[in-house]
């Protein structure tokens, strides 16, 4: 993303510039176990009064959800991503590879759905869902590695869901598990790509 780009995104979306500052000032203690509780707290505040959304992070895709890549920070290398996900869509399960997240949601219900990993089976993974969590608007969950395994889904019929993610450093390459049979799921790498 260009310098301008940026710098337009953060000019019509007012909300970005308060991530920024917040997530600069949770990087000071350089321990994610400090980091991570501390931007949470700190988005929750934020979020009391998020306003409308820039029309252009509503806009979806039939392919799945849309990642737009807002920030990544030139002096911590943390990463602002927002997520918009038309109505019943959702990814597979994933990991974060190695890196803490904070995840927001700005709009509309996320479903997160947590996994367990029970047993290895040769090239297979046994999973079993470990947790339920309906996230509405203004919800804010913190994810320290080893990661919790899970699927998120908009589980709305009619609106749009937009997430915020903040990433601890850039999250290009995550562990899928693609579903193969009962509780069994295969692993594969898979590279992520932003708008």
């Amino acid at each position: 993303m260009t310098l301008s780009a940026a710098a337009s995104r953060r000019e019509s979306f007012p909300l970005l510039d308060d991530v920024i500052v917040l997530a600069d000032i949770a990087m000071a203690s350089n321990h994610p176990q400090k980091i991570v509780p501390a931007l949470a707290e700190g988005l929750r505040g934020a979020l009391a009064d998020v306003g409308a959304l820039p029309a252009w992070l509503l806009e979806t895709s039939a392919d799945g959800p849309v990642r737009r890549e807002l920030y990544r920070s030139p002096e911590f290398d943390y990463q602002v991503i927002a997520i918009a996900w038309a109505p019943g869509q959702g990814s597979g399960v994933h990991d974060h590879a190695d890196t803490w997240g904070v995840e927001a949601v700005l709009r509309g219900e996320l479903e997160v759905l947590d996994y367990r990993i029970a047993g290895r089976h040769k090239a297979l993974t046994e999973l079993r869902p470990a947790d339920h969590r309906p996230l509405p608007a203004g919800s804010v969950i913190g994810l320290l590695p080893p990661h919790h395994l899970h699927a998120c889904r908009n589980a709305g019929q009619r609106g749009v869901t937009v997430s915020l993610h903040i990433y601890g450093k850039p999250l290009r390459d995550v562990t899928r598990y693609v579903h193969e049979h009962e509780a069994l799921y295969r692993e594969e790498k898979a590279r992520l790509t932003s708008v």
